[in-house]
């Protein structure tokens, strides 16, 4: 027990009493300080990340996560944020930044413009670093308790993937909702700070914070049976292989309707080009969906008054009948606005100038059953869950960012809201794993 105090006052010592020595190119000596010095903060900033690290290795061994384990690498993250040093917490939050969205930039792998990722990491970093520089400035719980609960909201250009719990603690015993995290703060801070019996507060705010849904595995129950397809098409295929691209799609669709499903659900922009342009193509999909309800990604063109108008939307093809959704909720910095990215999105899209916004979210109905679609970035979205929906469609094409974690983090955030909303979510990608993910 001695050995352990000695051990944790090391600790304490080394990790939060270190003084900061400032860093000059003209003395060595400050060379070695600087290096332990951020070699620290990395290791607190490694804490806070670890758990979509942890899962995204395990799933790429086709394992998965234990609920036991995601809930210990989650309080670790709540552990790492509340005691941050103030001295440190722009480093640790640079840190954060990098391993939390260091795949922004990624799709520029595509279009010669690997020179710009660099910058786009850097930026995020800098961004997330003054962050928590602002957020964690007092080492007090009232002040680490505000941040932690608050940063959820905090939505630069309407990006809101900000939600640290999410990947924490969506696939943990704990529950998701505000009110289950202040507890686990509460506790996390009582357990570290106070004395004997005051720790048993603590625990009992933790056995509070749990779920007991989470103790029971519950299949999905789906009204029908629908099929959910998961391609391998990576993001620079070129235009002479477009016709493989749509033959496999048919075929998928074809040996879906001879399993007899009711419905199936390939990816966002499956068929990446505006189906309008392609007459015999639509046909077919219309003729095909006699059979079986079809639910696809594809561009859709729209010309008013001799202007071009490009949309990312879903297609759903029922007993020979076509409907569209178009996207709602763009990427910023990616399908929408940015001047500087547009000539990417002309290069791909055929000389698109970027996309449109849809004119509101969408719903359909396939055999009596309401789904509420969502496309890619949108089934992160909180404004999709608002009203409950039981089920929710999301198409993705996550071939622009793979390898990198931004599947795991999208996979946590739309758990997240599955389980703060009760929505049971149908999820077709391209070049990461389907699923059907429950509340």
């Amino acid at each position: 027990m001695l050995a352990l105090q000695r051990f944790f006052k090391v600790c304490k010592v080394a990790f939060f009493e270190a003084t900061f020595t400032p860093f000059s190119l003209r003395e060595s000596k400050t060379y070695k300080p600087t290096l332990i010095w951020l070699s620290k903060s990395f290791l607190f900033a490694f804490c806070i990340m670890l758990s979509p690290y942890l899962q995204w290795f395990l799933e790429s061994i086709t394992m998965d996560y234990p609920r036991i384990l995601a809930s210990l690498v989650g309080l670790l993250g709540v552990v790492s944020i509340l005691f941050t040093p103030k001295n440190r917490r722009f480093s640790v939050g640079f840190f954060v930044g990098i391993l939390w969205f260091y795949w922004v930039g990624l799709g520029l792998r595509y279009f010669d413009m690997i020179f710009l990722i660099p910058l786009g990491t850097l930026f995020m970093g800098i961004l997330v670093g003054f962050v928590f520089w602002i957020g964690l400035f007092c080492e007090c719980l009232i002040v680490r308790f505000a941040f932690l609960m608050l940063l959820s909201f905090f939505e630069p250009l309407g990006f809101d993937w900000f939600i640290l719990e999410s990947f924490w603690f969506a696939y943990s015993y704990f529950g998701v909702d505000k009110l289950s995290f202040a507890l686990i703060i509460v506790s996390v801070w009582l357990l570290i700070t106070s004395h004997r019996y005051v720790k048993l507060i603590g625990i009992v705010c933790l056995l509070l914070a749990l779920d007991k849904g989470t103790f029971q595995e519950v299949s999905p129950a789906l009204p029908l049976k629908i099929k959910i397809i998961q391609t391998e098409v990576s993001q620079d295929i070129k235009n002479e292989n477009l016709i493989r691209v749509v033959e496999e799609n048919f075929a998928h669709i074809r040996h879906a309707a001879l399993e007899g499903n009711d419905m199936v659900i390939l990816p966002e922009a499956a068929f990446p080009f505006p189906l309008e342009k392609y007459k015999d193509i639509q046909k077919e999909l219309e003729t095909l969906s006699d059979s079986i309800a079809i639910v696809v990604g594809s561009l859709r063109l729209e010309v008013l008054d001799r202007e071009e108008k490009y949309y990312n939307s879903t297609y759903i093809f029922d007993h020979g009948r076509m409907s569209a959704i178009d996207k709602v909720f763009l990427v910023p910095f990616g399908e929408e606005l940015p001047l500087f990215l547009q000539p990417i999105v002309e290069r791909f899209f055929q000389g698109i100038g970027g996309f449109s916004r849809g004119k509101g979210l969408g719903e359909f109905e396939i055999r009596g059953v309401r789904f509420q679609n969502a496309i890619c970035y949108e089934g992160t979205s909180r404004q999709i869950y608002e009203k409950s929906p039981p089920f929710v469609v999301v198409t993705s094409n996550n071939a622009w960012f793979v390898p990198s974690i931004e599947p795991i983090l999208q996979k946590n955030l739309m758990k997240y809201y599955a389980r703060l909303y009760g929505s049971t979510i149908l999820h077709a990608t391209n070049l990461s794993p389907s699923a059907i993910i429950t509340p």
